[in-house]
């Protein structure tokens, strides 16, 4: 199809009379492929639809992580042969612009206004009224054919180009584009199958993979994932393994109605990683702590920005390296070199850890996810620092980002079969555990072992090779 445009596009240029001619034709061109390409995949939705039968998406861990915990004898670190002080790590920078508003003049006075806050963003947007639906209940491939080609006819573009400003102005990643279609789309129709609908579409118009499927009264998006998606039923369609992305931990919904065909041009994954922030606004709130450090209380009033919060709240459970790497709010950054910068400067590497690690064990209360949420839940370390309870992954995540912000080296995570902990590499020679990873030597720490020191592990896993290495990100 492709070269037939382009060869297309040659014949027009070497006929046309003036430059103008040539770009009208062109326009007209690429006008008519656009709607033959919409026209070629809504024949195909009235073909032949297959039913697939589920899989479940893996769990994280092979055994259930431990209600409870053993605690560490309190022991004197031996001191290192060799001291390797703590020195102050560069300032943190500040983000760049913040939108608290984003208002873009409709093209047309036809268009209707549509207003959404999108953690914290007030967002104005406009769509065309041709795009109304009428899907309930009795789903059928016919139906859901009448309204692709519904929407595909209406001026949808204006609503699809503005999702894309937005998306390129707050400087979203793919998880928070696929959120802000999907919030725009539960305010332009109330039933959720027609939302859902037209998620579908616009994310194909945006050039993510998408397929929508159904059963008898419920309409079913499946979408592609970089990476693993857990706890999540996906079906296989074309080698390819597609995740009902609403229905994150749910368990089981059943077989579905689908098509196998793949919308031209469009092929991406939903990608989880979080390379640069989001550019929301910002909303400061404090949070008191408090841990013991060597028989001493020490209080601290911690700042994290609750808009980035919400966000990172949205998470199903995605690969770990997401969460190790993902950045946190320069206010956040602020608050902890602030509380603890005074507390390690000057000190040895490992005394560092230690004064780490304190934090982390005794600030919060231990409990498995699901207990506390009902499911399996990784957080962030803002969303760590919020809560009360964690279990192991949200301290290591949180463990490893302050060493990396406060210290500045690398960390890996270590994933035992039920357990997380993790590993630092450090300049010091002391006692403890060490493991080796690409010819480098990381000594264990544990931040759910409360009380243990930097390279003690817990004892059914200590000396043991059964863990599997988590990147953080940035490792050398």
């Amino acid at each position: 199809m492709r070269i037939f445009f382009f060869i297309f596009l040659y014949l027009s240029f070497l006929h046309a009379q003036s430059y103008e001619e040539f770009l009208r034709s062109q326009n007209e061109a690429f006008a008519s492929y656009k709607e033959e390409r919409d026209k070629e995949f809504s024949d195909y939705l009235n073909k032949e639809w297959k039913a697939y039968q589920e899989s479940m998406g893996v769990k994280a861990y092979k055994k259930k992580k431990p209600i409870s915990l053993p605690k560490a004898k309190k022991v004197i670190s031996k001191k290192p042969v060799q001291k390797v002080l703590v020195l102050k790590q560069p300032s943190v920078k500040e983000v760049e612009k913040r939108y608290t508003k984003i208002i873009i003049q409709p093209e047309s006075e036809t268009l209707k206004n549509l207003y959404v806050n999108f953690f914290g963003v007030d967002l104005t947007l406009h769509y065309d009224k041709s795009m109304s639906l009428s899907i309930e209940r009795d789903i059928s491939k016919e139906k859901i054919s009448k309204a692709w080609k519904s929407l595909a006819s209406s001026e949808y573009t204006t609503t699809i180009d503005e999702l894309k400003t937005i998306s390129k102005k707050l400087r979203l990643n793919d998880w928070a584009r696929y959120l802000l279609v999907k919030q725009v789309a539960h305010a332009i129709y109330e039933n959720k199958n027609e939302a859902r609908i037209f998620t579908w579409f616009a994310l194909l118009k945006m050039d993510y993979d998408a397929h929508i499927s159904f059963q008898k009264n419920r309409v079913v998006l499946l979408v592609p994932v970089d990476g693993e998606l857990y706890n999540t039923v996906y079906y296989t369609l074309n080698n390819r393994q597609y995740y009902a992305i609403d229905y994150y931990s749910k368990g089981k919904i059943g077989p579905i109605m689908t098509y196998d065909n793949v919308y031209e041009g469009s092929d991406s994954a939903i990608d989880f990683s979080v390379k640069t922030l989001p550019l929301l606004s910002q909303n400061r709130v404090k949070k008191n702590l408090a841990f013991n450090l060597n028989n001493s209380h020490k209080s601290l009033s911690l700042e994290y920005d609750k808009n980035l919060f919400d966000f990172y709240q949205t998470y199903p459970q995605v690969d770990y390296i997401n969460y190790f790497s993902a950045p946190e709010s320069s206010l956040f950054d602020t608050s902890i070199k602030k509380a603890f910068e005074p507390l390690i400067l000057g000190k040895s590497q490992s005394e560092a850890l230690d004064i780490i690690l304190a934090f982390v064990q005794n600030a919060f209360k231990y409990q498995v996810d699901t207990e506390q949420f009902k499911e399996e839940k990784v957080m962030f370390p803002s969303e760590t620092i919020f809560y009360t309870y964690s279990d192991c992954e949200d301290r290591a995540i949180l463990f490893s980002y302050m060493v990396k912000l406060l210290l500045g080296t690398d960390v890996l995570g270590l994933k035992y079969p039920n357990h997380m902990a993790t590993a630092v590499m450090i300049k010091e020679k002391v006692e403890g555990e060490y493991i080796l990873h690409k010819e480098s030597s990381y000594i264990v720490a544990d931040p759910t072992y409360v009380n243990a020191r930097v390279g003690l592990s817990m004892p059914q896993y200590r000396g043991t090779k059964s863990y599997e290495i988590i990147s953080t990100g940035g490792e050398k």
